[in-house]
Parts: C-alpha cells; sequence; structure tokens
C-alpha cells in the first residue's frame, strides 16, 4: 500500500454502545463520518447512523463495512472471567470475522482495541516489584486469561492483514472508566493503566491519522507509577497524554 494514500474520512465503530464506544462516539464524530455498530438495539444519541449487528453471525456481515475508509473494532466481551464460550465466540471468532469483512469490503485501516492484559503477567509483576523496569512494546505477550490471549490472537491476525496490504493500528488501553476519576476505583493498578477520556479519544485519533503498516502501541495517561513506557508510543503514534491518576487522589 502507498502510505502516502490512506485518507481517513468515513469510520466505523464497533461495540458503539460501550464504554470506549461512547466516548469515541463523541470525541470523534465532528472530525469524522461515524457508522455505529452494536449488538444491542439501543440507538446511540447524536446523528450517527446506526446498525444493530452480531459479529458472530457471518451470514449478517456481508456488505456491512462497505464505503468505510476504517473501522475501530471495539466489540467483544470485556470481561477476563467471562464464560470460556462466551469469549470464543465475541473475541476470537467474532474478531476474525470482522477482520476478514473488512478486508473484502476494502477497508484501508483497522485500529483494535487491543489491551494492557496483553501484557497481562508482567503487569502483575511490575506492580509487585519484581519485574525491575517498564514494560516495552516489543516485550513478549504474558497472558493469563482467554480475554488477554484473545488479544495477542487479535494482533496476529493484525499482522496478518498489513502483510496484505491493510494498515493496522493495535491500541494496548489500559483502564477507562464511566466516570473518567480513577480514585473512585483506586489501587495500584488503576494508578498504573489509568487512561482519562481525553487521552484516549487523542490516542484513537492518531491512530487514524498515521501511516504505518503495522503499529502497536499504549493508550495509556502519563501516570506518575507507571509501568508502562512511553517512549515509542509518543514518537510513533505522536500521543501525547495530558492526564495522570495522581492528580485525581
Amino acid at each position: 500500500m502507498d502510505k502516502t494514500t490512506c485518507q481517513i474520512k468515513k469510520v466505523g465503530i464497533t461495540g458503539a454502545l460501550g464504554n470506549i464506544g461512547t466516548t469515541l462516539s463523541k470525541g470523534l464524530g465532528e472530525k469524522y463520518g461515524l457508522i455505529l455498530y452494536d449488538l444491542r438495539d439501543t440507538k446511540p444519541l447524536g446523528g450517527a447512523r446506526f446498525v444493530q449487528i452480531d459479529f458472530a453471525e457471518k451470514e449478517k456481515l456481508s456488505g456491512a463495512f462497505d464505503g468505510l475508509d476504517a473501522l475501530i473494532h471495539l466489540a467483544g466481551n470485556p470481561h477476563p472471567d467471562a464464560p470460556r464460550s462466551l469469549t470464543m465466540r465475541n473475541n476470537f471468532l467474532a474478531t476474525s470475522l470482522v477482520f476478514e469483512e473488512a478486508r473484502a469490503a476494502g477497508v484501508k485501516k483497522i485500529v483494535f482495541a487491543s489491551s494492557n492484559f496483553y501484557h497481562e503477567g508482567s503487569v502483575a509483576q511490575a506492580l509487585q516489584g519484581e519485574l525491575g523496569h517498564l514494560i516495552t512494546l516489543d516485550m513478549p505477550p504474558t497472558p493469563i486469561s482467554l480475554y488477554g490471549e484473545s488479544k495477542v490472537y487479535a494482533e496476529s491476525l493484525g499482522r496478518h492483514l498489513a502483510y496484505l496490504g491493510m494498515q493496522f493500528v493495535a491500541l494496548r488501553i489500559g483502564w477507562t472508566v464511566p466516570q473518567d476519576n480513577p480514585a473512585l476505583y483506586g489501587g495500584d493498578y488503576m494508578r498504573a493503566v489509568f487512561c482519562s477520556k481525553r487521552d484516549l479519544v487523542q490516542a484513537f485519533d492518531k491512530a487514524l491519522e498515521v501511516n504505518t503498516d503495522f503499529l502497536a502501541a499504549f493508550a495509556i495517561s502519563n501516570n506518575s507509577r507507571p509501568v508502562f513506557d512511553l517512549s515509542e508510543t509518543k514518537k510513533r503514534l505522536g500521543f501525547s497524554p495530558q492526564d495522570d491518576a495522581e492528580k485525581y487522589f
């Protein structure tokens, strides 16, 4: 792909009614033409087109992404302790079908909502003082839960899509909460992985803008008690997080 030709104007968001989806719909709606997708039938507020769809049902996907320049894929079961059957269906199967349909539709770029759970084991070590250094993007994945494994799987699919000519950005997201206040949850984990809503929107906006084949990056605020090294993300994504979890405590 000629990376200079990837002009992003029309963007689809799967899982648009979730916490991250609603944040991105509000934050990106003035800049991009959005089409919102979700399994639920409660239509979101605003003027964006809404499509109710179950991404695990292959026969429903044909043509769903036609005309999109980019797709933000958020849809999936977000609970690390969810039953195996739900994670396999909604994270592994549905993600595979979404990526396949996006490529068939000629979508130029996928921005995937990966997770800090890609580094799940390393985060636990870091919080216990056993790692000795910050977690970098090139460290091997250390998922413990099936949810974490689904993120590693999807990033691997993304590398394959990049090989086939699509652009793919995997954002390893920390923890964005509906109230946008980490103090309501507390704990060392939240202090380390908090991502404010405005930092989250900025990360996804930068991911839509950046010209790349494949890029993994952290979507984490500039926290004073970090476990992630944001230097490579800031350099390659152009991400400049504005918030710090400590300021809320």
